[in-house]
This record gives structure tokens, sequence and C-alpha cells, in this order.
């Protein structure tokens, strides 16, 4: 009974520290995107994102790291109080070399009042952002 208790214990507690090295670093990543975003620092946030992102929130398409930082220049200017509160643990999952990370928040654009907004942001190999898109979110 003690040996078959021991084993359980082991595979239980090996099970947990298996998350892998990967999964960190884009975790980590995810983290330090949203605090620098939450503190408008886009010449800062630029340094994740791919030469070329293929998709950035719902308009941009196919542009360069630079445009994403000017953009993000504009928005904030016309949104200065703009800031991202995740609400639940971020999710990773990698497919096929690709890593996703799942972010379920409130944005407030005024600092007050808010909308929920699920993003997702894909990694390259590199560990670079090569994606970025969000989305209305009911709770």
């Amino acid at each position: 009974m003690t040996s078959l208790l021991f084993f359980l214990l082991s595979v239980v507690i090996a099970g947990e520290l298996k998350m892998p090295r990967q999964d960190k670093a884009e975790l980590q990543i995810v983290h330090e995107l949203f605090r620098l975003r939450n503190e408008h620092k886009a010449d800062s946030a630029e340094q994740y994102f791919a030469d070329t992102v293929k998709v950035y929130m719902k308009y941009l398409k196919n542009v360069p790291r630079k445009i994403i930082t000017k953009s993000d220049k504009s928005f904030w200017k016309a949104h200065p109080k703009n800031k991202f509160e995740m609400i639940k643990p971020i999710e990773i999952m990698t497919t096929a070399g690709i890593t996703m990370a799942i972010v379920i928040g409130k944005e407030y654009l005024d600092g007050a009042s808010f909308k929920y907004e699920k993003i997702e942001i894909k990694f390259d190999r590199n560990k670079k952002i090569f994606s970025f898109r969000g989305f209305s979110w009911k709770k």
C-alpha cells in the first residue's frame, strides 16, 4: 500500500514539473508585452514582434513591426488611459512548432469602463509574435 502511494505521488509530482521550457518563455514574453503595453511603451514592445506580422488586431495584415509600433502610439495618443487587465490565467498551446497564447481580460479605453476581450497571440519558432488578434468576449 505504501509503495503504491509513493508511486502515485511521484507520478503526480513529476507530471506537475513537466511544463515545456518553450511555454515558459512565451508565458514570460506575454506578461512582459502586456506590462509594456499598459505603460504605453510601444518602442520597447516592438522587440517581441517578428519582422513581418501576418495579422495585427483586425485591420493590419502583413505589416512590418515598425507599422505596429506607429499604430500603437497613435491609438494610445487617442486613448491615454487605455490598459488591459488579465482576468484568467494565460493558456498556452503548441502545435507544429507554432505556440499560441490565449489571454482573456478587460480592456479599459478610458480607464473606467471596459469590455471583455480575448487576445490570441501566435509565436513562430524563434519566439517572435507573428499574429496578435483581439476579439470581443462574452463572460
